[in-house]
């Protein structure tokens, strides 16, 4: 029975987090050094690095 009550809010909880998720995004993003980490891990990948500055420095 506690299986099962655990996995019934483990999928309320997804689904209420689906639902908000560009409320939760902007509020996660919201917090500055989040923010800043988030940034500089992508543009340490090179395919978002690259996708970034062509969009940038479109011409």
């Amino acid at each position: 029975m506690g299986f099962l009550l655990r996995l019934l809010f483990i999928i309320v909880g997804a689904y209420a987090i689906y639902k908000n998720r560009y409320k939760v995004l902007n509020y996660i993003l919201g917090i500055s050094s989040i923010r800043k980490f988030v940034v500089a891990f992508g543009m340490d990948l090179p395919f978002v690095r690259d996708r970034f500055l062509q969009t940038v420095f479109r011409g």
